[in-house]
């Protein structure tokens, strides 16, 4: 072989390394895991988490069973993924409508509406929340009992300006009640809704909750 063509190959493979770069874990999951999350939320509120396997979440994700290994590392790391993004999309959402509220009426009717809101988009999502989320273990389950209780915590806030509005100050165990009773109301919503029925009627479901914490939170 000539000098020439010896170094032109060694030049070729060079630029071809060099082009080459390894994904990282991040850009992975950017990339595919939204598809793969919404697959698994279906399969997961259909079988349940103890029942469904990767087989399972990979066919309705529609890609290959050793692919899907690219993805994730195991089906508790779905699980916990699931409920970290309702919880910090849930959260985001009522912080900024917080933020955007008036009067404390309207910042929980628009923090009932954002919940519902999502909720509604994401029947599946909300599903595994209420049914499996305690099927975490670890660092997983520390992490959405944090975020769970940050987003509770928001909800309390909303319910304690209503009750302060109205000249009342609710005790510890009072505003746990009636937080526990409003979330209680919202998140049963999956258990009953049908959206071929339902989807016209969402602001007159939301407009019950609302009026149903809200009128229990007025001077008696």
């Amino acid at each position: 072989m000539k000098r020439s063509d010896t170094t032109s190959s060694a030049r070729r493979t060079a630029s071809a390394k060099a082009n080459t770069r390894v994904v990282a874990p991040d850009e992975r999951y950017d990339a595919n895991i939204e598809h793969i999350l919404r697959a698994a939320a279906v399969v997961f509120a259909g079988k349940s988490f103890g029942i469904a396997s990767i087989r399972d979440i990979a066919a309705q994700a529609r890609i290959s069973f050793p692919r899907i290994y690219y993805y994730l590392r195991n089906k508790e790391e779905l699980l916990y993924l699931i409920s970290k993004r309702a919880f910090e999309r849930l959260i985001e959402t009522a912080q900024a409508r917080a933020a955007s509220a008036n009067d404390a009426e309207e910042g929980l009717r628009l923090f009932i509406e954002g919940h519902i809101e999502y909720h509604i988009n994401n029947l599946s999502e909300m599903k595994v929340l209420a049914r499996e989320a305690d099927s975490l273990s670890g660092r997983y389950a520390a992490h959405i009992a944090r975020l769970r209780s940050e987003y509770s915590r928001l909800g309390r806030k909303f319910v304690e300006r209503v009750a302060e509005k109205y000249g009342r100050t609710l005790d510890r165990e009072d505003s746990r009640i009636a937080t526990s009773l409003m979330f209680g109301a919202m998140n049963w919503l999956y258990t009953w809704y049908e959206p071929p029925r339902d989807y016209e009627q969402r602001r007159r479901i939301m407009d019950e909750i609302h009026r149903m914490v809200s009128a229990a939170l007025t001077p008696r």
